[in-house]
């Protein structure tokens, strides 16, 4: 029963802690907020700079997952670049070891002096302030009293709990210590991780860490090591959950915490596995009597020198995560097959733009059928995909247009230069393609804010049209991309049959219109449609008829198939 009742009573003293904790911080935040505004104002270009306002403002507010949310939040709304936040992000690692060396004085006392009972004090002090003034500097104070006395209450009653190394609990606890599994650093580490991540603060787990090593639950300093560096990754989990609502260059900030705290956590590892009785050892003869500063000090050298070594390393770090998390636009502006390197073999450089030119084309046609089933079933669920596939394609269209005149420079080849001509026509026409796309989804957009739906009827008519215009998709991209004539004639019967078919469904809708089946309203959304459709079909005949005819002529593009053939046959 007694072991049960110093348990609760430690439990008891962690909340205290953890909660004097939270206190503590939001109190240094709202009294040097103004100290860490400025420090903000004074981050530039260089790292070391950076480094250093990380470590002051993490030493203000006594807390390194605040900063990180900090800096999540900074980096996402683009007042800091990824490289400046990431040097902040290393320097407040640095920072929040403070909070070990003050925990550490918990366990000092002199004769009848206790440094507990002083700080623990302060909570009083704070309190005081509270019901007793309404200044406003000594108001803002005061919670950061209350906190910081709060600590060392939690902490006292965490050591009164568990008591001296002879206690019951103290026994108990150390005896899980104790266990051949517990020496494992990995699982140490790992514990670290949890532990840390459960509670939200890598400053409170040293607390508890810290207390166990001053009450002799821990005996052996070095597994303190091990939890402290778990800490030191799980403390991440804050700007973690803060980046999943933020843009790329937040969730940036994010990864790069995390990738740099496992790079020190396993870097350590393997140096004091390695070199575990000479560590130990400095450390002991260090501080023979308080264990808790050889965890704060180990804590000190292990951040300064890891993060002081990854700041060199900057540069391909914050590459490695830009790469890793593309932001939506560079996504969208990515070139799969042309580059200005092609442009020393015009040859290869204008097959390139034909596969460039070929992708944009599917991604109009895909666009096409997205559009057209949200026009269909009235759903607006694919119109955020519709615009940024649109952004695309215009991307594309300005990155070959320009791709297309650099090839005309250094190429002066006749025929070649007669195909780029072409090929400048047809990036203008998948581009419109592109645009109808918007249209049909707008068209959507509109029909539902006013209420209006299509009739089954209508719906039988556009289904039946985009049937064909699929068919002219199919074998206009086969024309274009294998540069074959084959299909010429029944793309251009194909076209015919789209354009009666829309006269066909415009007179129809005129009927329905007398009977009083379609609202006066509605005609606009019909027409709109079928005149989208007739254009999406016209822009079709002129990419595929564009291997015959520079600017994609129908008749011109015959013509020349006629004569091909008059040759042909004259062999």
């Amino acid at each position: 029963m007694e072991i049960t009742m110093n348990l609760l009573m430690m439990l008891g003293g962690v909340a205290v802690f953890m909660f004097g904790m939270k206190q503590m911080s939001s109190g240094l935040e709202q009294s040097a907020g103004n100290g860490v505004r400025n420090l903000f104002k004074k981050m530039d270009k260089n790292r070391v700079v950076n480094y250093g306002i990380g470590a002051g403002a993490t030493a203000l507010v006594q807390s390194s997952s605040a900063t990180s949310i900090m800096t999540v939040g900074l980096a996402h709304a683009k007042i800091v670049t990824v490289k400046q936040g990431a040097g902040f992000i290393l320097g407040a690692k640095v920072g929040t070891t403070v909070s070990a060396y003050i925990f550490a004085l918990s366990g000092l006392s002199k004769g009848g002096f206790s440094i507990s009972a002083l700080f623990s004090a302060l909570s009083f002090i704070g309190v005081l302030i509270i019901f007793t003034t309404s200044n406003e500097k000594l108001n803002r104070i005061a919670p950061f009293l209350i906190g910081f006395g709060m600590l060392f209450i939690g902490l006292e009653v965490m050591e009164t709990a568990i008591g001296g190394a002879d206690s019951p609990l103290s026994i108990g606890l150390s005896q899980i210590f104790k266990y051949e599994i517990m020496q494992n650093p990995f699982l140490l580490v790992i514990l670290g991780i949890l532990f840390t991540a459960i509670i939200q603060s890598s400053s409170a787990a040293s607390g508890v860490f810290i207390a166990f090593l001053a009450s002799g639950v821990i005996t052996n300093i070095d597994q303190s090591f091990f939890l402290v560096m778990g800490a030191n990754i799980g403390t991440c989990s804050d700007g973690i959950m803060a980046s999943l609502t933020t843009n790329a260059y937040g969730k940036r900030i994010a990864l790069f915490h995390v990738i740099t705290s496992v790079i020190g956590a396993i870097s350590f590892m393997f140096i004091l596995i390695a070199f575990r009785m000479p560590i130990v050892s400095f450390f002991e003869n260090m501080f023979p009597t308080n264990p808790q500063f050889s965890m704060a000090t180990f804590n000190l050298i292990y951040n300064a020198i890891y993060t002081s070594i990854l700041l060199l390393f900057l540069d391909p770090l914050v590459n490695f995560v830009t790469k890793t998390i593309k932001d939506k636009d560079q996504e969208l502006e990515e070139l799969t097959y042309i580059d200005e390197s092609f442009l020393q073999t015009p040859s290869v450089a204008i097959e390139q733009a034909l596969k460039e030119l070929h992708d944009m084309a599917n991604l109009a046609k895909e666009n096409i059928d997205r559009a057209f089933a949200s026009l269909i079933n009235a759903d607006m669920s694919e119109s955020k995909t519709i615009a940024d596939v649109e952004y695309r394609i215009n991307f594309l269209t300005n990155k070959l247009t320009s791709f297309f005149i650099k090839i005309s420079s250094v190429n002066q080849n006749a025929r070649d230069q007669e195909l780029i001509g072409g090929l400048h026509h047809v990036a203008n026409d998948i581009e419109r393609l592109g645009d109808y796309a918007v249209l049909l989804v707008k068209e959507t957009n509109e029909m539902k804010s006013n209420e209006i739906e299509f009739l089954e009827e209508t719906k039988e008519e556009l289904n039946e049209i985009y049937v064909y215009i699929d068919q002219m998709f199919a074998l206009g991209f086969d024309a274009f991309t294998h540069r074959k004539t084959e299909n010429f004639r029944e793309i251009a019967r194909l076209q015919k049959k789209i354009k009666k078919m829309i006269s066909a469904s415009r007179n129809a809708h005129v009927a329905r219109l007398s009977s009083e089946l379609y609202p006066v309203e509605a005609s606009k959304s019909v027409y709109s449609t079928l005149f989208s459709l007739q254009r999406i079909s016209d822009h079709l005949v002129n990419v595929a008829f564009s291997i015959r005819s520079t600017t994609g002529s129908k008749t011109e593009a015959m013509e020349a198939v006629e004569k091909e053939e008059l040759a042909n046959a004259a062999r």
